[in-house]
């Protein structure tokens, strides 16, 4: 048997409060059991969250008041003041892990990730959290300057992963393929904003329809294909403008802008400035027109 915890502050068994700081880790460890029967039981919980990543083996976890079997890749997340029951079997190796949070941007950020509905979300395995996980362990145990912040931060990675892979499986194949054809559209676009690109044309590789194309995208971009491209363009527009000695209407071109003064525009537009005085003002290539 296996059982590590690694405390930040000190390990408090009531849980510790910290509505001061945005994101907190308490502490956080893992389980590892051969055949060893475990559980963990708590009837009212304690008063920070508690965040639980099944890896493998046979377990159980509870959820207002039903116990739930546990597969592979499972989380399982308790908020404070929440009965917690966790149990491991003595039939098969068991390996999980676990961390302790507090902080006062957790609910509005749980709410973004959209797992504020329940406790236990089941999805796939995932070969991005372990080395979060880890990451994490080894920061509390050198405790170098920064280390809680660092720490935080990769919480929040770790609860972004989950909420991915949990609403990834909870597409149908129809959606999963759809949501493939999306990304491909978007890589499209990042492979070729320096070509003219059509919304028909990305929406055929999205498989939509233009209308449904353009509704899908401004929900999951938030705004719409033909602002997103000139935007994309401007982006690369800039990296060029500050760091090459390229002429204004040589970096139009490259960058898909047919039209100098429609990219000097839309540049103005979005940036305030138009790309010549912006240029100027940070004190670079003067001169160049």
């Amino acid at each position: 048997m296996q059982f590590g915890l690694y405390p930040i502050p000190e390990s408090n068994i009531a849980g510790v409060v910290n509505l001061s700081e945005y994101m907190q880790v308490n502490c956080l460890g893992y389980y590892e059991f051969e055949k060893t029967s475990y559980t963990r039981y708590r009837d009212h919980g304690r008063t920070d969250y508690l965040l639980i990543y099944h890896i493998e083996g046979t377990a159980q976890a509870r959820s207002k008041g039903i116990d739930y079997d546990l597969a592979s890749g499972t989380a399982v997340l308790y908020r404070p003041g929440e009965e917690q029951r966790y149990s491991l079997s003595d039939e098969t190796p068991v390996k999980s892990l676990w961390i302790h949070f507090t902080g006062y941007g957790i609910e509005s950020l749980l709410e973004k990730l959209q797992l504020a509905d329940r406790n236990i979300f089941f999805a796939a395995p995932s070969d991005d959290l372990l080395p979060l996980f880890h990451m994490a362990r080894n920061e509390i145990a050198a405790q170098r300057s920064g280390y809680e912040v660092y720490i935080a931060s990769l919480l929040l990675q770790i609860l972004t992963v989950i909420s991915r892979n949990y609403l990834q499986s909870r597409f149908t194949s129809r959606q999963l393929e759809t949501q493939t054809n999306f990304d491909l559209a978007i890589t499209y676009i990042h492979s070729n904003y320096d070509k003219p690109i059509t919304i028909p044309e990305i929406a055929h590789i999205a498989g939509l329809s233009i209308s449904r194309y353009i509704q899908v995208f401004k929900q999951q971009i938030g705004t719409t294909p033909k602002d997103y491209i000139v935007k994309y363009r401007l982006n690369k527009a800039k990296e060029l403008l500050f760091e090459t000695n390229l002429t204004i209407r040589q970096i139009s071109v490259i960058v898909g802008f047919s039209d100098q003064l429609y990219f000097s525009r839309m540049y103005r537009k979005v940036e305030g400035i138009c790309p010549k005085e912006d240029r100027k003002r940070r004190g670079m290539f003067k001169g160049v027109t």
